[in-house]
């Protein structure tokens, strides 16, 4: 069966990348026949509001187009550089921020406040998840004390 809100949201990802004007009759047109008629996608709120954002989507990028087809070639060159260079700073500044961080909570855990720092984020599950994926929580190893007896 197709899943026919994936299919909307290529069909609009298409016509955004093709700068094809957006409309449902267009779109039911693109579809090959899975929507027959603009009713099949404008009665479903969902797949109405898709349409819609894609709209608001091609009004933005051709309005930035239209905006940099203004500018010289060297004009959106030194853009481009200086975004590089802002993206190059912000990459320094979150690897700074992790070490950091990292130094901060072995810090707090040496001082035996883990379970406390970890407290400030009991309901917060997707941030520390986030905190790890981004490698700004410490890997700690478990090292046994006691010999281990075979049984």
């Amino acid at each position: 069966m197709i899943d026919k809100s994936r299919l909307l949201e290529e069909i609009l990802e298409a016509m955004v990348a093709d700068d094809e004007d957006i409309s449902v009759r267009a779109v039911c047109r693109r579809s090959d026949g899975v929507f027959r008629h603009a009713t099949d996608i404008t009665r479903i709120e969902s797949r109405r509001g898709m349409v819609e954002a894609a709209i608001k989507k091609q009004k933005a990028v051709r309005s930035v187009v239209e905006r940099s087809s203004k500018k010289s070639p060297a004009e959106l060159e030194r853009l481009a550089a200086m975004k590089t260079a802002d993206i190059d700073q912000l990459q320094t500044d979150k690897e700074l921020l992790i070490a950091s961080h990292r130094a901060m909570i072995l810090a707090v855990a040496e001082a035996g406040g883990f379970p406390a720092w970890k407290r400030f984020f009991e309901g917060y599950q997707a941030a520390v998840d986030r905190l790890e994926k981004i490698g700004s929580l410490p890997e700690a190893s478990v090292i046994s004390l006691s010999p281990q007896r075979d049984t």
